[in-house]
């Protein structure tokens, strides 16, 4: 415990404990991830409440975190009420206020930092109860569900009873975890209390935020990139107010600067009426000088340029887009590897511009009183963020602000983002009464933070035995973290080249490069991000190279990795959907590999030819992601990640013209229907023993990488027909 806080100041009272945890520094760096907090509120009445960090957009980990906590605590969590916990900006932060909830990364980064907590207090139940009964043996002690047993006496003396005694205890230095061998939550698929709220309809998600007196406010950008406002329109009939809204620091992305004025909110009674006064409204926008080089076509003619003429990365230069980096270079010379190789294979692979496209469109709530406070409930992935950002724009300190989060309908990395945040912030200063601003779809789709477009080309060799000689990697595309004001460093954005880099196949020599695409459209975090692009290319090629070699592409995969995980996962999705028999008449099997966020991932696809096109009919996914704290959590992800990449992969884009987003609903980004959905087999391989040397991998976003490139190996397979641009169908509508 912080040696700030006075432990009486977390009593709720004379009957229940109330336990801030801030682990040690060090502690926390030696388990790989920065300091975390959680909080635990035992009553009287042995009512056990954890205040959990993670956003809930549908993943699980809110309550993964709970079990994970509950096992060294010794309760069962469906007696433990969750909250969502709160941002604080203490460093380290306490357990349980607001995390980050992005990259796949709320289990694996807090898992032991729980488990130290949860243990932690435990103990202090314990000496509690030790001070209680008399005797100072621990070892005379047993605990089970909430129950502090003396063992030689019988007396048992439940959390309750020892709640008040034990918040006046300091904290162990360290304490006991549960052996592996003794887990009775980590590892079991537990129910997950947020389930009941959304399927009766009770949970609170952003949109369902409803205040006294509040107002409605639908914002209307300028449709290119990079506009700005040049008049203040007339207030429409039936609106309320206008306000117009900056790019405030933090949220500036590509040609939305800093200070511009890009975006009118229009005020109204109820949303509706907002709506229609916003649809009415003809503000007079001034465009960027090169607003009609701002177009798709541009983007892919400027990508193949730079294939060829990037320059190279210079150590302590400005380094601006269109750098090229190196990522890694073996020692072999891949230009006279290729040059001696007995085949040469060549290829280029292109992908789009994708939205997020989340079924809860962009909204916050704010309730601001001048020099007062300042409440606001948001659908946000990043609550401690959006905290700064509103101490910032209202110039309130940290206790008079108050974040409300709220369950996401859907994140994907775009509710990490704070440009909603602080539109809405920015309204409620200027109303000082309750508002909620919300964006329509069409702004939804066409002011997103997109996954970048990229061109990927390929070059490999074989000898004479049909061995890999050579690997020569260049990825172009848009820099997500350039765009936030990284210093991308010699290797260039690791967004970028994720999931290309370290592959454990058998090369020989290799060379991966990344160079930064020229084009100014904002670009964010969307699931799997990197590696939704380079396992697309990598796996594709590795196929083509087993098609040269005259190999079956499983066992060609198989000879050529040099990682047991790796080909025991791709074992395993290869024997689940039974490879070696082969598919049924009239169809094929694709299979890919691949990582993220530690995690290892194979999928086997299974396509059928309708209409001269793919149709999913089956899918296989296996994951090593070391410990599975919940696989019923896990296969859901995964089940989830195949649709979200089926969906990427067929009909996913966005287009630009003149610096105007083309793509602007659902009507015109199609999305799989019921009845398309592929039967999906999720195989969770074994969990290795817990250590803390092992880092665990996450699941979010594990089912999207190795989808497209399993999906387009089964095409060419049934069809012959290879296919290296995504999506498959770009023109697709709902209406198909």
């Amino acid at each position: 415990m912080s040696a700030s806080l006075d432990r009486r100041q977390f009593m709720a009272g004379a009957s229940s404990l109330t336990l801030a945890f801030v682990l040690p520094a060090g502690r926390a760096q030696a388990a790989g991830a920065p300091a975390v907090t959680g909080w635990l509120s035992i009553g009287s009445d042995n009512s056990i409440q954890l205040s959990i960090g993670a956003s809930d957009m549908g993943q699980g980990s809110f309550a993964g975190l709970a079990q994970v906590l509950c096992e060294d605590l010794m309760v069962d969590p469906s007696v433990v009420r969750l909250v969502q916990g709160a941002p604080s900006l203490a460093t380290p932060a306490p357990v349980g206020s607001a995390i980050n909830t992005v990259g796949s990364g709320v289990t694996r980064g807090n898992f032991w930092k729980l488990r130290d907590a949860g243990a932690s207090a435990r103990e202090m139940l314990v000496a509690a109860a030790m001070a209680r009964v008399g005797d100072p043996v621990r070892g005379n002690y047993s605990v089970s569900n909430a129950l502090v047993t003396h063992m030689p006496s019988g007396q048992s003396l439940s959390y309750g009873q020892l709640a008040a005694a034990a918040a006046l205890l300091p904290p162990p230095s360290s304490a006991a975890l549960v052996p592996d061998s003794q887990f009775r939550c980590i590892g079991k698929s537990l129910p997950r209390q947020d389930i009941p709220f959304k399927v009766d309809g009770s949970a609170i998600y952003g949109l369902d935020v409803r205040l006294p007196g509040m107002v409605y406010a639908v914002i209307k950008h300028c449709p290119s990139l990079g506009g700005t406002l040049s008049a203040t329109p007339a207030l429409p009939s039936g609106a309320l107010a206008l306000v117009s809204t900056r790019v405030m620091a933090g949220t500036g992305r590509g040609l939305e600067a800093v200070g511009n004025v890009n975006a009118l909110a229009v005020v109204g009674p109820t949303t509706w009426d907002a709506w229609q006064s916003a649809r009415r409204l003809s503000p007079k926008w001034t465009l960027p000088a090169h607003a009609a080089q701002l177009n798709s076509a541009q983007f892919m003619a400027d990508a193949q340029a730079l294939m060829s003429s990037a320059t190279p990365y210079v150590a302590g230069a400005a380094n601006p887009p269109g750098t090229l980096y190196t990522v890694e270079r073996s020692t072999a010379d891949v230009s006279t590897a290729l040059s001696n190789s007995r085949k040469l294979l060549e290829a280029t692979y292109s992908l789009p511009y994708v939205a997020h496209a989340c079924l809860e469109v962009l909204n916050c709530t704010v309730d601001h009183v001048a020099g007062q406070r300042c409440d606001v409930w948001a659908p946000t992935q990043s609550a401690k963020s959006a905290l700064t950002l509103v101490m910032s724009l209202t110039g309130l300190p940290a206790e008079k602000v108050t974040i409300h989060t709220t369950y996401l309908g859907g994140g994907l990395g775009r509710k990490a983002e704070l440009d909603f945040i602080s539109q809405a912030v920015q309204v409620g200063m200027a109303l000082n009464k309750p508002v909620k601003l919300m964006w329509p779809r069409e702004e939804d789709f066409t002011h997103d933070q997109y996954r970048p477009m990229a061109l990927v080309r390929v070059r490999a060799g074989l000898d004479s035995r049909n061995l890999p000689t050579a690997w020569s990697y260049r990825n172009v595309s848009p820099s997500i973290l350039g765009q936030r004001g990284a210093n991308l460093g010699q290797t260039g954005d690791s967004q970028g080249y994720e999931a290309s880099q370290g592959l454990p196949y058998n090369f020989s020599a290799r060379l991966t490069e990344w160079v930064s695409h020229t084009a100014p459209v904002p670009v964010g975090f969307w699931r799997s991000v990197g590696a939704s692009i380079n396992t697309f290319a990598v796996e594709s090629m590795i196929d083509e190279l087993a098609l040269a070699a005259k190999q079956d592409p499983y066992q060609f995969r198989r000879a050529q990795l040099t990682d047991p995980r790796w080909i025991a996962v791709l074992e395993a999705a290869a024997n689940a959907a039974g490879w070696s028999a082969g598919a049924a008449s009239g169809r094929a099997l694709g299979i890919a590999i691949g990582t993220a966020f530690n995690s290892i991932v194979s999928q086997v696809v299974e396509v059928s030819n309708v209409g001269g096109l793919p149709h999913v009919t089956r899918v296989w996914v296996a994951i090593d992601c070391g410990v599975a704290v919940n696989p019923g959590s896990i296969e859901a992800q995964l089940i989830g990640g195949v649709v979200h990449a089926l969906n990427a992969s067929f009909y996913g884009r966005q287009t630009f013209s003149n610096g105007a987003a083309q793509v602007k609903n659902f009507n015109n980004s199609r999305m799989i229907r019921l009845r398309e959905m592929p039967q999906v087999k999720v195989i969770i391989m074994p969990s290795p023993p817990s250590s803390r040397s092992t880092p665990l991998g996450g699941v979010g976003e594990l089912g999207v990488p190795t989808f497209a490139p399993a999906l387009l190996n089964a095409w060419f397979r049934l069809s012959g027909q290879r296919l290296r641009s995504l999506p498959l169908q770009p023109n697709a509508t709902m209406g198909d």
